[in-house]
């Protein structure tokens, strides 16, 4: 952009030419704000006005020298920084910042928003309801071990396998089923062996509800994935006892079950039970758990469920973000290498939204899930847009009938939340 281009078009634009005979006249009344704030700055250069030694741009190049300032794609105070040198005009800073943020480029290379607050779960109402199931491994010899929790009680069920295919896990959940019944709904990840017809059709003929978490959210099955670190820490500490790490997980689950859990206050056998399991350590008689305790526990439960929310919720920085069926998102992807971006560069239409939990529809019509974390609402603005089949899904993630349910983040309440670190946003502005 020349200062020739710059002065033809104020001399076209009436708007430069209204401020040039206020300039001469000293008539102010009825001008702008904007202009009326700055007017002992005001001059003439030719057909252009300066303030100081910036020059008042015309309104048909303001845009323009937008997209200039920004080539870099520098952030919102390094492009204010720019154009204060040199240019200026009413609503400069305001329009600085809409550009920025609806800069498509920008917005699919920038980091994620701030993370949504934490939804804690419900306890049901009673136990072996509700129930979430997962495998932890392989270990270095190929095993794997797995868990099945109790959302009520805390109860643990696990075993080692050798093999994982759906049959297997069909055969040990029968053996585990036949000693404490079908449960209402069975909770688990996007694993092979979960998603299988054969799995589904197990769970469908006994009235079991299937629901599957949000792909690449594992918080939502927080309690399972908990007790997979516990197995895991209980491994490593036999290995390094020299002990055999199979003999002991049924010393574990024994203890386990007989210790009082940090949210309910009573034990997962006493819960399930509504008594105390004879274990090594003495104790006088047998008591029984009463009704009351348990609705001490139930209250216990949420209380310390509630707290650890607002822990978490607050050491994250974590903002609920507006986002409804219609708008469009941007959705993030796995970082293969230096140079990917944090979110795919196409933009995808929200088709519905339960809870945390959002269905999203591509280009071509094809809807998956995404937690509302994986996602930012998309400001507009012009780029190219990639082709969709760049970007294809997984199996998991496109949604079947009945799947998409909201599922809340079940915390892993007695893993203390990290630290969000991040920064701080003055250096946002340097280059390294």
């Amino acid at each position: 952009m020349t200062m020739e281009e710059i002065d033809k078009c104020s001399q076209n634009d009436p708007e430069i030419q209204e401020l040039r005979n206020r300039i001469d006249t000293g008539k102010w009344v009825g001008c702008n704000k904007s202009y009326y704030a700055v007017r002992h700055e005001l001059t003439t250069f030719g057909n252009m006005v300066l303030r100081g030694t910036r020059i008042v741009m015309p309104r048909p190049l303001r845009e323009q020298t937008l997209k200039l300032a920004h080539e870099g794609h520098q952030g919102i105070v390094k492009t204010k920084q720019r154009l204060r040198q040199k240019v200026w005009w009413p609503n400069i800073d305001r329009e600085v910042e809409g550009m920025i943020r609806q800069c498509h480029a920008c917005q699919v290379v920038n980091k994620a928003a701030q993370a949504e607050p934490i939804q804690p779960s419900k306890l049901p109402e009673g136990p072996w309801e509700d129930l979430a199931v997962d495998l932890c491994g392989p270990f270095p010899s190929g095993e794997y071990i797995i868990v099945l929790t109790d959302y009520y009680s805390r109860w643990p069920e696990a075993t080692v396998l050798c093999s994982i295919t759906s049959q297997t896990i069909i055969n040990w959940l029968n053996h585990v089923f036949s000693s404490h019944g079908y449960p209402k709904s069975i909770t688990c990840d996007n694993g092979a062996q979960f998603v299988s017809k054969e799995f589904c059709t197990y769970l469908s003929d006994h009235g079991i509800h299937h629901r599957r978490v949000t792909p690449y959210w594992p918080q939502a099955n927080g309690q399972v994935e908990r007790m997979n670190k516990v197995f895991l820490k209980l491994i490593r500490a036999s290995v390094v006892e020299g002990k055999d790490w199979r003999k002991e997980l049924t010393n574990f689950l024994l203890i386990y079950r007989s210790s009082p859990h940090i949210t309910t206050g009573l034990s997962p056998a006493e819960m399930l039970f509504k008594r105390q399991i004879r274990t090594k350590l003495p104790q006088v008689d047998k008591m029984s758990v009463s009704q009351k305790q348990l609705k001490e526990a139930m209250r216990h439960d949420r209380a310390q469920k509630q707290s650890y929310k607002n822990y978490a919720d607050r050491q994250r920085r974590t903002q609920v973000r507006d986002i409804k069926p219609g708008d469009k998102v941007l959705v993030k992807c796995e970082k293969k290498n230096k140079l990917s971006p944090a979110f795919y560069p196409i933009p995808f239409k929200v088709v519905k939204k339960m809870g945390n939990c959002l269905e999203l529809m591509r280009p071509d019509g094809i809807k998956f899930r995404r937690n509302v974390s994986h996602t930012k609402l998309y400001k507009g603005g012009e780029g190219e847009i990639g082709d969709a089949n760049l970007y294809d899904l997984e199996e998991d993630d496109i949604c079947d009938n009945g799947e998409g349910e909201n599922i809340p983040n079940h915390q892993r309440e007695n893993d203390r939340p990290r630290r969000n670190r991040h920064p701080p946003r003055w250096l946002d502005d340097y280059i390294t």
